[in-house]
């Protein structure tokens, strides 16, 4: 197989795992209203498939993704970006201060559950003996904040979160590594608000230096090239880099994804 093409299987992987599993995305009006976004962050998620030591493979399976924000190997700092947002006007906790425009993720735990396969090209999908087992990745992704607010009932002072339940809504065109997502932000910052966007997501491998975003990764082209081969059951992606917007808005192999939005219904 020629670099060019393991490069671009490698890439696109999740990608096209998450157009295999599309799903519907949620109902909006004509007219939302954008009331914050999140961008800038980088997570390191990992793949477990049914079997101990296996990840996303070529053969549909039902696979768990985790993870949380990749740090800097310099800083030592976790790569958290930068969030925006609103809270519910009259809640009984959190008191009424206006748009938050600055929102510094400390944590971004995701968990997300499927069926997934990642075979890459019409004779790799042909081998794809369950493919009709594909199910879309869903779960949720809950972020933690470092800045506080003074709760109203009991006066303790309490870091701002926000949850959501994602799923992955399917491969975007506009990149071989673009995943698109959507879903409802169901408890604190942004509460209620529809959340869509897109997602790179690039398969990677440890190494000895920084690489990509100084997160101690690289793009991982040899696990990868099983996903675009006819044999079954060779392909294991068991980590992957993961981001959008701001500073992270350009992937490991140079596609751009806007990150995360939230909207409101009108």
């Amino acid at each position: 197989m020629k670099l060019k093409t393991k490069l671009l299987a490698g890439a696109s992987t999740l990608a096209i795992a998450g157009g295999m599993m599309a799903a519907t995305a949620p109902l909006a009006s004509a007219a939302p209203t954008p009331v914050g976004s999140c961008g800038g962050s980088v997570t390191l998620l990992k793949l477990a498939g049914p079997v101990k030591g296996a990840g996303l493979g070529d053969q549909t399976a039902p696979v768990k993704v985790s993870g949380n924000l990749a740090k800097d190997q310099t800083t030592k700092a976790a790569i958290g970006g930068n969030c925006s947002g609103v809270t519910k006007p009259g809640d009984q906790h959190i008191p009424e201060l206006g748009p938050l425009s600055t929102l510094t993720p400390t944590s971004e735990a995701t968990s997300l559950s499927g069926n997934a396969g990642c075979a890459n090209g019409p004779t790799a999908v042909a081998a794809d003996a369950s493919a009709a087992a594909a199910f879309p990745l869903t779960g949720k992704i809950s972020w933690t904040f470092s800045q506080t607010y003074t709760d109203l009932v009991n006066a303790h002072v309490k870091k701002y979160t926000m949850q959501a339940d994602i799923s992955a809504l399917g491969f975007n065109a506009a990149g071989p590594d673009l995943l698109d997502v959507g879903g409802i932000v169901l408890s604190g910052v942004n509460v209620g608000a529809n959340v869509g966007g897109t997602i790179w997501e690039d398969p990677v491998s440890k190494t000895g230096g920084p690489a990509g975003y100084n997160t101690g990764y690289e793009l991982d082209i040899v696990s990868a090239g099983g996903c675009a081969d006819t044999t079954p059951g060779n392909a294991n992606i068991t980590i992957v880099l993961s981001g959008g917007g701001g500073s992270s808005a350009t992937s490991l192999l140079g596609s751009n994804a806007a990150g995360l939005g939230f909207t409101f219904s009108e």
